[in-house]
């Protein structure tokens, strides 16, 4: 279905009451949602409407709380009936117990409500995935994605390289070549690196994912601190995986790699680990993840991947 066609049924209500926009975050599926919510409350693709529009919802954070607060305003029957949306954007990083909350009202949804998910697959339990519609973010070879930036004045290497760790989505090779895109990844390889020759830099993983946060001091306060950031801890990871299984890969007999610019630490890799010990890694990798979307704490969360890598 051509992504007008969708819009127009998703206006005409003549869709089921929950839709899943999956893909990367660059891929632009949040900036659908909205217009899909304006189409659904509103017939037109101007989001700006949706701001004092009293049908429309946006949870500000994923708290069990909160989102059973959000679910509970169209459930309650004191509602004013008409249609009602709410859109949960990065829906994959509920906790499990947030989701069983969504879940609830996927499995008995009230009338004239569409709600609206964005995300990775992947992040999701089986059962919510099965009660939504999926529409996936439309993907290029990575070729493709390669030229144009080649037309748009990215060198030819730096191009293959974003175009390949893209996805096939090409806002996510564009962030990618941002300044402090390429100079985090720069620093995370030279961590990996260490990782590859089996030294753990406990301070330099910690500095690279630290950033500076206001908070708000016993006096009311605003005050800056530095904190293990998860969104720069979960950053790195995907790095990481990327990397490993390019190792992986290459184990199993391919030669092509995503990561051009790591040929070298992918040798180290390769002859200094057994392929038992590369999916061992690739585990903690994936068990972190998991645990930073689970609200673990990202300091801790540095602590423990250092002390069970190899």
């Amino acid at each position: 279905m051509q992504r007008n066609d969708w819009m127009d049924r998703i206006e005409r209500g003549d869709v089921p009451h929950a839709i899943l926009f999956a893909g990367a975050k660059e891929s632009g599926q949040y900036a659908l949602a909205r217009r899909a919510a304006a189409r659904f409350l509103l017939h037109t693709d101007d989001v700006t409407g949706l701001l004092n529009c009293p049908f429309y919802l946006e949870p500000a954070d994923y708290q069990v709380k909160t989102v059973r607060d959000a679910l509970s305003v169209i459930n309650s029957e004191a509602y004013e009936r008409g249609r009602h949306c709410i859109l949960f954007p990065d829906a994959h990083t509920m906790s499990e117990a947030a989701q069983d909350v969504l879940l609830k009202t996927l499995e008995e949804p009230p009338a004239d409500t569409l709600l609206l998910l964005t995300g990775v697959e992947s992040g999701f339990r089986p059962t919510i995935l099965s009660r939504c519609m999926i529409l996936r973010a439309e993907t290029e070879p990575w070729e493709t994605i390669r030229d144009r930036l080649v037309q748009n004045g990215t060198d030819p290497k730096t191009a293959v390289l974003a175009a390949k760790l893209s996805d096939g989505v090409y806002g996510r090779a564009e962030a990618f070549l941002r300044e402090d895109s390429l100079a985090f990844r720069c620093e995370a390889i030279a961590c990996i690196r260490r990782f590859a020759s089996k030294s753990k830099p406990y301070a330099a993983l910690s500095a690279l994912c630290t950033d500076t946060v206001t908070e708000e001091s016993e006096d009311g306060t605003a005050k800056k601190a530095k904190k293990v950031s998860a969104a720069l801890l979960d950053a790195f990871l995907d790095i990481l995986l990327s990397i490993l299984l390019d190792v992986l890969r290459q184990k199993n007999g391919v030669r092509d790699v995503r990561n051009t610019d790591c040929v070298e630490v992918e040798t180290i890799f390769n002859s200094t680990f057994t392929t038992g010990q590369i999916q061992g890694m690739i585990q903690i990798a994936v068990d972190a993840k998991e645990m930073l979307a689970y609200k673990a704490s990202p300091a801790m969360t540095v602590d423990w991947i250092l002390s069970k890598l190899p």
